[in-house]
Order: structure tokens, then C-alpha cells, then sequence
């Protein structure tokens, strides 16, 4: 039972969700800075961070924190949570309303609690191991799809990964289902666990992209791994899916896959 902690994390994501909100009153003098993979970032990703960080450590201190932002903090327990404080920094600069909070409470490598706030939506995704996937409120699960070629789904990565087998595959995966949903962000995640997509697959991922959304999911009845299978929100990829459809979407991502 992770209650207090999903309560917590809840907090610490809208008091993020707020310094968003404020930001985008700001947006025409909001400084750009490029990082290292050329991915954009700005005083409210900080800021941001920076909040979720007091929170979370003022009632875990002794809890690793692995956020996107800053050091890594490895704590003393077998618990590390994993932030990004602003997740879709490119969309919030052209307020586009689907950026957000992530927050997720992992314990010996297996995400337990996971938060999703959506401010400009006024959205809030939550759940904790045992206790189902929420929004606001209303309980969610994910899709009874049971045939990829009905699927709606969204990618990431195939500009990326053009000409490479995983580019391949995952242009293959979007020719076999019926729809390419345009957004690939944490929206998406949001939109899988409560049944209207059927799958979502990122070459590009961290953790702390994924890790909130792998307990939802999970939660809400589907299924996470990266693209080899592996159960682990650390393998530089994520598949989501709503449990029925997971191998027929990893089979476009293995050696003998159909191109």
C-alpha cells in the first residue's frame, strides 16, 4: 500500500503543475537553452524540478531521486523516485496544453506509484500497486482491442532510427494498425491507460519519461517493457500496451520481425 506517497507525489506534481501555469503567462520572455542532445530546456523545468525535489525529500529523505534536471540522489533505501518536471518542454513553449508533471516511486527497480498531471488539462493520472489507475477520481482501464489491425497507437523514433531495423519495425508496426495517433507524449500515456489508444511505443525513452506511466498502465490492466521484452523502464525504449496486443507489437521489433 503506497497511499501517503501517492498522496504526496499528487502534490508535488500540481505544485509543479502551477509554476507551468505561471510560465506560460511568461512564455514571450521564457529563456530557450539546448542540452547536451540538443532537447530544449528553461528556468521553469528547474523550477520545477526543484520543487518536486523539496517535497519528495522533505517526506522520504532517505529515498534515491533520479530527476531529469539535476544530480542523482541515491538515498539509502531500496527506493529511488523518478521525476521530469516538465514533460513535453516543446510543447509547453508553444503552449500546446499537453505538457506535464511525472512522478514515479520505484522500489527495487519495479515503478509502484505513478503520477501524471496535465495542468493546461486540469488532468491528474495516478496510481499505486494494488490500488488501480485513476483520473481524478474515476477509475480507468485500458482498451479490449484484440486485433493490431483495429489499433490505434502512437510512436516515437522514427526519424530517429530511419533506416535502422528499429526505424524499420516501427514503421512496419504503424502500416499493420489502424491509426497513427499524432501526439507522443505523456497525453498518450494518459489516453492508453484510460482505453482510447491501444498502444504506445517510444525508441527514444528514459525513465523518467516512462516510469510513471509503466504503473499506471500496469494498473489500469496493460503492460510495459522496452522493445527487447525486458520489464524495466531503464532500456532506452518503452512499449505500452493494453496487455492483449503486447508480443504482436514486440514482433516488429525482433530479428525475423516482417518488414
Amino acid at each position: 500500500m503506497q497511499r501517503k506517497e501517492l498522496k504526496i507525489a499528487i502534490r508535488a506534481a500540481q505544485e509543479a503543475g502551477k509554476i507551468q501555469l505561471d510560465g506560460l503567462k511568461e512564455l514571450s520572455s521564457v529563456k530557450i537553452e539546448k542540452k547536451s542532445d540538443r532537447s530544449p530546456v528553461t528556468a521553469v523545468d528547474k523550477a520545477c524540478e526543484a520543487r518536486i525535489r523539496e517535497i519528495l525529500l522533505t517526506e522520504f529523505p532517505n529515498d534515491g531521486f533520479l530527476g531529469e534536471e539535476t544530480v542523482e540522489n541515491a538515498g539509502t533505501t531500496a527506493r529511488r523516485w523518478i521525476v521530469d518536471p516538465l514533460d513535453g518542454t516543446r510543447p509547453f513553449i508553444r503552449n500546446i496544453p499537453t505538457h506535464s508533471a511525472l512522478i514515479a516511486l520505484e522500489e527495487n527497480g519495479v515503478p509502484t506509484v505513478g503520477v501524471i498531471y496535465l495542468p493546461a488539462m486540469g488532468l491528474t493520472c495516478y496510481a499505486a500497486s494494488g490500488e488501480g489507475a485513476f483520473i481524478d477520481g474515476e477509475q480507468i482501464r485500458v482498451s479490449s482491442t484484440n486485433n493490431l489491425s483495429d489499433a490505434m497507437g502512437s510512436v516515437l523514433g522514427i526519424t530517429e532510427y530511419a533506416g535502422a531495423p528499429l526505424g524499420d519495425g516501427l514503421i512496419a508496426l504503424t502500416r499493420a494498425w489502424d491509426y497513427t495517433y499524432g501526439f507522443m507524449d505523456a497525453y498518450s500515456y494518459v489516453l492508453l491507460a484510460g482505453g482510447h489508444l491501444d498502444a504506445c511505443v517510444n525508441l527514444l525513452d528514459k525513465p523518467w519519461d516512462c516510469a510513471a506511466a509503466a504503473c499506471i498502465i500496469t494498473e489500469a490492466g496493460g503492460k510495459f517493457s522496452s522493445v527487447t521484452g525486458e520489464n524495466t523502464v531503464h532500456g532506452g525504449s518503452i512499449v505500452l500496451t493494453n496487455g492483449i496486443l503486447h508480443e504482436a507489437t514486440l514482433g516488429f521489433f525482433k530479428k525475423d520481425a516482417p518488414i
